[in-house]
């Protein structure tokens, strides 16, 4: 069942949030459009994509220098490394289109990663732009936990969503993603909402002033 028919099948009054899906209809039709959508970009070969990397990073209040010789995850890379702008750090990639990235993309540089897995304890752990994207959030986020240090900081940015699509399957609030992050054993250290001036004249794609942005770290 592909998620057209999933969604059609699906009604408020029938169903609570979307925080879940069908694994196979995610990997036949969302990850199929994310792969079409990084083949045919030509954005990410650019400097521009760097530039909007090291601005929203800065904007976030990231330290860019502060993980040299740190690692660094790069949780649903994409196709291209915005982690680079962690100068010196040593970064792991988690991106499950990686192999066919690295292999029919040409912008394509993670093989620049000093580990790359298709398939998923670290100082920290970035995700910009993906988690909307998933099928499973409570796994995801249990996962994010697994690989943190005990002072480690996972930084999540994603869209938010009260209603799900076929390319953003999961519905994500604001309530929905504190009370799964708790359940998951994460706390909230910081929350904010849209990415201000980061993303003025980039071309790029989500929707800035609806993300949702974490810094989170093990609960006590």
């Amino acid at each position: 069942m592909g998620l057209k028919s999933f969604f059609r099948r699906m009604t408020s009054a029938t169903r609570g949030p979307v925080t879940e899906i069908d694994r196979d209809a995610w990997k036949k039709d969302a990850q199929e459009g994310e792969f079409d959508f990084h083949l045919k970009d030509r954005w990410r070969g650019t400097d521009d994509f760097m530039a909007q990397s090291v601005a929203l990073f800065d904007h976030f209040g990231l330290d860019r220098q502060g993980y040299r010789g740190k690692v660094v995850i790069d949780l649903g890379a994409g196709s291209k490394l915005r982690s680079k702008a962690f100068e010196g750090a040593e970064l792991i990639v988690i991106e499950p289109l990686a192999s066919r990235f690295m292999a029919e993309v040409e912008h394509c540089d993670l093989g620049e990663a000093a580990e790359v897995h298709s398939v998923p304890a670290e100082d920290l752990l970035v995700s910009i732009n993906v988690l909307d994207h998933c099928f499973d959030f409570a796994t995801i986020v249990g996962n994010v936990r697994q690989n943190l240090k005990e002072d480690g900081v996972a930084f999540l940015s994603f869209d938010k969503h009260e209603e799900a699509d076929e390319m953003h399957p999961l519905e994500l609030t604001e309530e929905i993603c504190s009370r799964i992050f708790a359940e998951q054993g994460l706390a909230i250290e910081r929350a904010t909402q849209g990415c201000g001036d980061a993303l003025r004249g980039a071309q790029t794609y989500g929707h800035g002033p609806y993300t949702l942005n974490y810094w989170l770290r093990r609960a006590p």
